[in-house]
């Protein structure tokens, strides 16, 4: 099993369009795009493992087992295990080598347990979770006014629980999803039986028409929802500071924003076991608006306040950020 978005739907692949404006930036590198790649070949297996011990044991049996198998995963799975060091030494603020065995199982088991989750939670299984509402007042005002918006999320907690226990039971959200991803997110749905109003919206590489497709649903007063930590093939990008360290982070949904003339909303679901999602949403931005001189450095403003809100929730939830590779780019071997 390898710790990715086994569940798929709640996290969406960041990527925004490459035809939605130009405005500078580096590019995702061969590791990055060697990372999206693996992280697929996983992805498949992780959403087969996930629904078979879901019907078998149910919530509580497999979350016991997983308890098992991620002590086996996290001993041997040396990537994640570094990854995971790296993170949590810099919210620490120590050295990767001062984090134990134990921080890092907990850490990967999170990830488990978040994606066993999803399962139950687009099945409309609410009931086996307890959850709170921060800043749920900008969800109702948007479907209250039919105003469409980006959602924009992370690799942190659980997207899916803010979709299925926020204010989105009666307002269809679109997920933005690069190609492979898109497929196991429908695969993922058509085998879990979930009734999900709204769209997989797919990414395709050198295929920018897609954005018709973001632009139509944004008129039509829906939610489209990006994830904004993650690089994609070839996609521009800023280079920020995140816990300290400088990290590369993708610009395509400021400037989707930008040429859409949408808002901006923040999205997090943060866990804690057993059974509680604290839910977030807070604007952050309502119109982006890009001058003719100094594009570049003004998306990149941007990227930087999602980084700072994005450090924010991590700190809030340090074991719910689950970027298991090489983010900072400091590679190194164990």
């Amino acid at each position: 099993m390898e710790p990715t978005a086994a569940g798929g739907l709640s996290e969406p692949r960041t990527t925004a369009a490459k035809g939605a404006g130009e405005a500078g930036g580096e590019r995702g590198s061969a590791p990055e795009r060697a990372w999206m790649e693996r992280r697929e070949k996983g992805t498949a297996a992780g959403v087969r493992f996930i629904l078979i011990f879901s019907r078998i044991f149910g919530r509580t049996g497999a979350r016991l087992f997983l308890r098992f198998l991620i002590f086996y995963y996290a001993l041997f799975a040396r990537e994640a295990a570094r990854a995971s060091r790296q993170y949590q030494a810099r919210l620490a603020g120590t050295s990767p080598e001062a984090i134990g065995f134990w921080a890092v199982y907990s850490h990967i088991l999170r990830f488990a347990e978040t994606s066993l989750d999803r399962v139950f939670l687009v099945q409309g299984r609410t009931e086996l979770f307890t959850t709170t509402h921060t800043g749920i007042e900008h969800l109702e005002a948007l479907r209250s006014e039919k105003r469409g918006a980006i959602l924009l999320g992370a690799h942190l907690g659980s997207f899916e629980a803010m979709r299925a226990v926020g204010s989105f039971q009666d307002f269809p959200i679109n997920i933005l999803a690069y190609w492979e991803n898109a497929r196991l997110i429908t695969r993922f749905l058509d085998e879990v039986g979930a009734d999900f109003r709204g769209r997989v919206i797919e990414i395709r590489p050198g295929d920018p028409s897609y954005i018709f497709a973001v632009q139509e649903a944004i008129e039509a007063g829906e939610m489209v929802a990006v994830l904004g930590d993650r690089i994609g093939v070839n996609e521009k990008t800023a280079t920020v500071e995140f816990l300290g360290a400088p990290a590369r982070l993708p610009i395509g949904p400021y400037t989707m924003a930008a040429v859409l003339k949408c808002p901006i909303y923040l999205t997090f679901g943060l866990y804690s076991p057993p059974n509680r999602y604290d839910l977030y949403c807070e604007p952050l931005c309502e119109r982006l608006e890009l001058p003719r001189r100094g594009r570049q450095e003004v998306i990149a403003s941007y990227a930087q306040r999602y980084a700072d809100r994005l450090a924010h929730y991590c700190r809030k939830a340090p074991d719910n950020w689950f970027n298991f590779f090489d983010f900072w780019g400091e590679g190194g071997d164990e």
